[in-house]
C-alpha cells in the first residue's frame, strides 16, 4: 500500500526534523515553516506563515537573510540550488551560525514558483570545536 502523501503526512515530516525548513511563494510570503526554525531563530511560527519573508527576517537584520535570499533570487535563474552560511548574534541566543541550502523552485515550464530553504544551526558543533 502507498503512503498517502497529504498535508498531514509533510507536517508529520517536517515536525520530525531538527534543520529549519522554510518555502516561500512567488510573492515573496512564506507558506511553510516548521518547528525547528522557529527554535533556530526564536520566532513564533504562527506569526510567520502568510508574512512577507522580509517583514518576518526584519527583526533580525544582523544576520543578513534577507539580502541572501534577494541576491538569490536576483542572481540564479529558477531550478538553482545554492549552498551558503550567515553568521551573527540575536538577543535570544547570542552569536549564532546558519548553514542554508536554497532551491529556486520553478514549475515544469522553468518559471519562478518560490523559494524553498533549509537552515542547519551549526552554532552548537562551532562552539564543541572551540
Amino acid at each position: 500500500m502507498a503512503v498517502p502523501l497529504t498535508q498531514h503526512f509533510f507536517e508529520s515530516v517536517l515536525g520530525c526534523l531538527s534543520e529549519g525548513v522554510i518555502i516561500i511563494d512567488s510573492s515573496d510570503r512564506i507558506m511553510i515553516w516548521n518547528a525547528a526554525l522557529g527554535s533556530i531563530l526564536h520566532l513564533d511560527p504562527s506569526r510567520a506563515l502568510g508574512q512577507r519573508y522580509q517583514d518576518v527576517f526584519s527583526i533580525h537584520p544582523q544576520l543578513g537573510l534577507i539580502g541572501v535570499l534577494h541576491s538569490m533570487r536576483m542572481q540564479h535563474p529558477p531550478g538553482t540550488m545554492v549552498r551558503t552560511s550567515v553568521e551573527g548574534s540575536i538577543p535570544a541566543r547570542g552569536q549564532i551560525n546558519l548553514n542554508l541550502c536554497i532551491r529556486l523552485l520553478a514549475n515544469i515550464s522553468q518559471v519562478y514558483i518560490g523559494m524553498l530553504i533549509v537552515i542547519d544551526d551549526r552554532t552548537e558543533r562551532g562552539r564543541r570545536r572551540d
